[in-house]
């Protein structure tokens, strides 16, 4: 008789297409969420560059929420670009089944 290991699983326990496809849909629709959130910022970082400072000593208000929209900008691009790479991830699950990205070299 064999003993297991901690780490090896019994069982593996795939996931149903239905689920899938359901967490697919969630993530378009955060997806879309968030492209409506970003054109929102990209507008006001337009508006408020017409009243940035012309101080080369520091930055005002203005200066500093451009700033942090830039980021907030960024951040929505790379939280879209993953949520992107979970749903390829999931669509190739769903289509080729179960196949490993990474390999632990031994």
């Amino acid at each position: 008789m064999r003993i297991k290991r901690f780490n090896e699983a019994s069982e593996q326990v795939d996931i149903s297409s239905e689920r899938i496809e359901e967490v697919v849909k969630d993530l378009k629709e955060m997806v879309a969420s968030l492209d409506d959130k970003e054109k929102i910022i990209e507008s006001l970082i337009n508006e408020f560059n017409n009243y940035k400072s012309d101080s080369q000593k520091g930055n005002d208000q203005i200066d500093d929420s451009i700033y942090a929209l830039q980021i907030l900008e960024k951040n929505y691009s790379d939280s879209k670009d993953k949520l992107d790479t979970i749903i390829q991830n999931l669509d190739s699950y769903n289509t080729e089944g179960r196949k490993y990205l990474y390999t632990e070299n031994k």
